[in-house]
């Protein structure tokens, strides 16, 4: 290491500028810029100051004549001993140790022939591990002490160049080389990604052509492999990705990623996004395979506490998007309820101030900008093909398919190689519900209790420091998220109410609206998992009114996605029959085939591989499983003594709270319902 201090002569830079130190007198250091060539005074110990701070850098003659203007001013150190091979760092040690017995200030103030028995006596006197077959010679004594004298007594200067050995390449003729270089740019750097044997064929192919034109003692010699490797080792390696793989890939491949956005508080940034789970589930009756479902999930990047989920067997949309964010802002008081075996608690609720999502076309939908613009929350667009902007869903969605679902049998693992023999259609056995509660138990009694390298600690400890001190912010009402989430519509009010999803909706307060405006355009806002009501916006007096089905038996508690395939269903197989009465027959239809599905599919052999649905009888085991999680009872329908009612007996625990002010449906009187 080289040794420096305060004397004229010597160079440092400080704040980016580079001091030349031409005179110290007392504790003054008059330094001259060679920058702009202006002089300043300093004191000495100002300099100490800055240079234990690490302001201060002393710059050896050559680091100033090869400094760059341009050139970044990051820290940067010569390689120590540490970094070469144990033989080369041991013989530099021996050097050294011999140099600072005889002439540790480096003056040799003694004749050859003392020097030679100090040489010997110092070999007597070495380590063993140190010492060599005989004393160094007088020479090599010499030559060592000149280096390290004008090394400024560095230990580096007396290291051993062996990585220079070996004969050194041979200019080549500068036909060949320009050959060779037109070889790489024309078929090495190129998109079509040819490889350098295709190159070294083209080259020698030119070169044969050339050397017909030329004298036999001015031929061109053979090219080799190693001549084009030498070649393309000079070139730089962005450079070969960019020409081969596009300036995207070699963006990637050589970039080096840092930390992300750092946050303050619990819910100042939230990461969402999708995957499909890798494992088959099956029907819970049938034991028919349903496919994979799709799972949507938020992420706290501040606690790495998951806060929201939502599983279906749709692919994503912006209706996934919104239901996993209106998982994630309410309370989950259902969980203990509806998960008994689920330890721990998911204290995790409350509004979130940025929403950082890619750029799938679900998370550009009007819907969510609407909606997450009249809760408060920011939607933040990361750059194209840019998953680093939201590492932390990234990751969290690869643990949880490896450290949960490659684990549960049906599994089809990440990618087909990893699979080898395994059958996952035959080991299948989850349903959509036991998979609901795995994924809950896990969030909730592994992975929030789990050590995260990233936080250095536990997302739920994390999450209740920073709630302690940030309390989580909550709407007025869950109706304020029901609506706020729901789907917007405009619709026009007519003595018939309003008609949405082909439902008619009306009430008092729709009826005072008409008496007043008139048959007129209005904004309507739908829950999509509960049809049962909508909000209707009042312009003149600035606020949402409801609106009941007047249907309300059959649509209190289905989802669109069910009105829907139902009512496709009925328009399909009842077209000459009234609106309501195919619904009502869609619905009981949908119950006589799961009931023909059980006794046509169940198998009789355990151990027999499972069959697959067909399309239609797919949707309808779809249907029937994602009911179990959202309220729609699939029971055979019985009329009720008014025309209208509709009875609805078998409740299942809802995934989120039920509406304030509605009476749950198992305890509705059904002949409450007329319109």
């Amino acid at each position: 290491m080289t040794r420096y201090s305060f004397k004229a002569g010597e160079f440092f830079s400080l704040q980016d500028v580079n001091y030349l130190i031409e005179q110290v007198t007392d504790r003054l250091v008059h330094v001259m810029s060679l920058k702009d060539a202006s002089k300043s005074t300093h004191v000495v110990a100002e300099l100490l100051s800055r240079f234990a701070s690490g302001e201060l850098k002393f710059l050896s003659r050559e680091e100033v004549q090869n400094a760059s203007p341009d050139m970044a001013s990051e820290r940067c150190m010569e390689r120590g001993l540490s970094n070469f091979p144990q033989r080369v760092q041991t013989n530099a040690i021996a050097k050294w140790k011999y140099l600072d017995a005889i002439c540790p200030d480096g003056r040799l103030g003694y004749p050859r022939k003392v020097v030679t028995n100090l040489l010997h006596k110092v070999w007597t006197e070495l380590d063993p591990k140190y010492r060599s077959e005989r004393p160094p010679s007088i020479p090599s004594f010499y030559r060592w002490r000149t280096r390290w004298v004008w090394a400024n007594f560095d230990i580096r200067a007396l290291i051993d160049k062996w990585e220079l050995r070996g004969r050194r390449p041979s200019a080549l003729p500068d036909k060949l080389s320009e050959l060779i270089n037109e070889g790489i740019e024309k078929i090495y750097l190129t998109p079509q990604r040819e490889s350098l044997r295709e190159a070294l064929d083209w080259v020698q192919h030119e070169v044969e052509k050339e050397n017909r034109r030329r004298a036999p003692e001015d031929a061109l010699p053979r090219v080799t492999r190693r001549m084009l490797n030498r070649a393309v080792a000079h070139l730089d390696r962005y450079a070969i990705l960019k020409r081969r793989y596009g300036e995207r890939y070699a963006k990637e491949a050589t970039r080096v990623y840092g930390k992300g956005p750092s946050c303050t508080r619990p819910l100042e940034r939230v990461e969402v996004d999708h995957t499909p789970l890798d494992i088959l589930v099956i029907d819970s009756t049938t034991r028919l395979q349903l496919g994979r479902p799709w799972i949507t999930v938020m992420i706290d990047a501040y606690s790495r506490m998951i806060v929201g989920i939502h599983i279906s067997f749709r692919k994503p949309s912006v209706r996934s998007v919104l239901r996993c964010l209106k998982h994630a802002i309410l309370p989950k008081a259902y969980v203990k309820e509806r998960f008994a075996r689920v330890i721990g608690d998911w204290d995790v609720y409350g509004l979130i101030d940025q929403l950082v999502c890619d750029n799938g076309l679900e998370f550009h939908a009007q819907d969510l900008e609407a909606a997450c613009a009249e809760l408060g929350i920011h939607v933040i667009y990361c750059p194209t093909r840019a998953p680093q902007m939201k590492g932390r869903i990234e990751r969290s969605l690869k643990t949880l398919n490896y450290g949960l679902v490659h684990l549960q049998p049906g599994t089809t693992f990440a990618t087909y190689g990893e699979r080898h023999a395994y059958d996952s259609e035959r080991t299948a056995v989850l349903t959509l519900e036991a998979l609901q509660e795995l994924v809950h138990r896990w969030i909730v009694d592994v992975y929030s209790v789990s050590f995260h390298r990233g936080i250095q600690t536990t997302p739920k400890q994390k999450w209740d420091e920073g709630i302690a001190k940030f309390p989580a912010r909550l709407p007025p009402s869950t109706d304020v998220v029901n609506v706020y989430l729901g789907n917007t519509a405009i619709r026009t009010l007519s003595k018939n109410g309003i008609e949405v999803h082909s439902l008619q909706y009306t009430s008092p307060a729709l009826q005072d609206l008409r008496r007043r405006c008139g048959d007129i355009e209005v904004t309507v806002r739908t829950d999509p998992d509960n049809l049962g009501a909508i909000f209707v916006f009042d312009k003149e007096n600035k606020c949402y009114i409801e609106a009941k089905c007047t249907i309300a038996g059959y649509a209190e508690g289905i989802t669109a996605e069910q009105h829907r395939w139902m009512l496709a269903k009925a328009r399909k197989d009842y077209d000459t029959s009234p609106l309501r009465l195919a619904l009502l027959a869609a619905k009981s239809a949908l119950r006589d085939d799961t009931d023909r599905l059980i006794r046509e599919c169940s198998p009789t052999n355990s151990k027999s591989k499972p069959t697959k649905a067909t399309n239609a009888d797919r949707e309808a085991l779809m249907q029937r499983e994602e009911t179990r999680q959202i309220q729609l009872p699939l029971e055979p329908i019985e009329e009720a003594d008014e025309p209208d009612d509709i009875q609805n007996d078998d409740v299942d625990t809802p995934l989120f709270p039920v509406r304030r002010g509605t009476t749950p449906p198992d305890r509705v009187n059904p002949k409450s319902h007329g319109t």
